[in-house]
């Protein structure tokens, strides 16, 4: 992966701050341990999403063939669909709730 130097900078300043902020005391605020949860939370569900969306990709990767002849695009045989699907059980993926 690369990142611009000005992101690295960034990185690196905010890193910079954090440390500051901890140096003087801001994990003791009272919503510190709240805010971290919300965080972590969010993290925890993009790290989950970015897991789920490799493995479809391999299941729809070990499964693509093109139907006739070159350039006609690709399809996937009902294996892939199958083993989608259990991908998505296994994982417990629900769709349309709200927490």
């Amino acid at each position: 992966m690369e990142i611009s130097k000005s992101e690295y900078e960034k990185l690196v300043k905010d890193q910079s701050k954090l440390q500051a902020l901890e140096s003087g005391g801001v994990d003791n605020w009272e919503f510190y341990g709240d805010a971290l949860e919300e965080w972590n939370a969010e993290n925890e569900l993009e790290e989950k999403l970015s897991d789920l969306i490799t493995a479809l990709s391999e299941i729809f990767g070990q499964c693509a063939y093109e139907p006739s002849e070159r350039g006609a695009g690709i399809a996937f045989n009902d294996e892939a669909f199958d083993e989608a699907m259990r991908e998505l059980v296994q994982r417990k993926v629900i769709f349309g709730q709200e927490d």
